[in-house]
């Protein structure tokens, strides 16, 4: 994981037990020239992220290798574009899910 990436979420961890990103849903995407698609750094972020604790979205992971061969005058080819968005539209609900949730936990 890049050094900026993990100082970033350090700081937005703190104060221990009371980070801005507790039980807040997220969304890991990693995309790479490598074939792999920073499968390793990938997992360094969610690891980090579940021990702030922030909610990962479930799922399968978005991972996209080779992404040279995947992109077409700047757009990403339709059938990853659709696998990636699966993972982001589940973000979407959960985070709605999310603020629903706390309107009606202020209104009580």
């Amino acid at each position: 994981m890049p050094g900026v990436l993990k100082n970033a979420l350090d700081w937005a961890s703190r104060p221990y037990g009371k980070s801005v990103l507790i039980d807040k849903p997220v969304l890991v995407i990693s995309v790479s020239p490598a074939f792999t698609g920073g499968v390793r750094a990938h997992a360094q972020v969610n690891e980090t992220l579940l021990s702030i604790p922030a909610r990962l979205v479930g799922g399968a992971q978005v991972v996209i290798g080779n992404i040279a061969e995947k992109v077409s005058d700047g757009v990403l080819d339709q059938s990853f574009l659709s696998f990636a968005m699966q993972p982001v539209d589940r973000l979407i609900e959960l985070s709605r899910s999310a603020t629903a949730l706390a309107a009606i936990g202020a209104v009580r």
